[in-house]
């Protein structure tokens, strides 16, 4: 990790510290849900999230997607489409399914996001507070 990097990563999980820009708001939407994904899987961090108001999950889509993760920014589409779906029909089968189709999609480790956020950090500096 350079020290830039880890600025960064640890600029984005205080939440005393504002996000302003793209990059940095970027890594916290995504170490945010991340971290929601650890503790709960990723249906779990989809359905907390479908609801968060500072954490959405197009936001978080959003993320990814800045940081160069289209493949995952493009899992949490489909499960927040799947979730859309399925919420509030009152079908346990049908929670289940979406829940096991989507659950092996999301398949990053906290290396995957390190290495995102360094590329992002390398290519387009502009994104991201300065770190000194």
């Amino acid at each position: 990790m350079s020290s830039a990097s880890d600025a960064i990563w640890n600029r984005a999980v205080d939440d005393d510290v504002p996000a302003t820009l793209a990059g940095d708001l970027a890594a916290r939407r995504v170490l945010t849900f991340h971290g929601t994904v650890r503790n709960g899987g990723f249906w779990y961090a989809v359905e907390v999230h479908a609801a968060d108001e500072d954490f959405p999950l197009d936001a978080v889509a959003d993320g990814y997607r800045t940081l160069g993760l289209e493949p995952t920014a493009e899992a949490v589409d489909r499960a927040a489409a799947e979730y859309e779906e399925t919420a509030g029909i009152g079908d346990d089968d049908a929670w289940g399914e979406a829940e096991e189709r989507v659950n092996d999609e999301y398949r990053l480790a906290d290396e995957d996001i390190l290495a995102a956020v360094e590329r992002t950090l390398a290519h387009e500096p502009e994104l991201f507070a300065p770190t000194e």
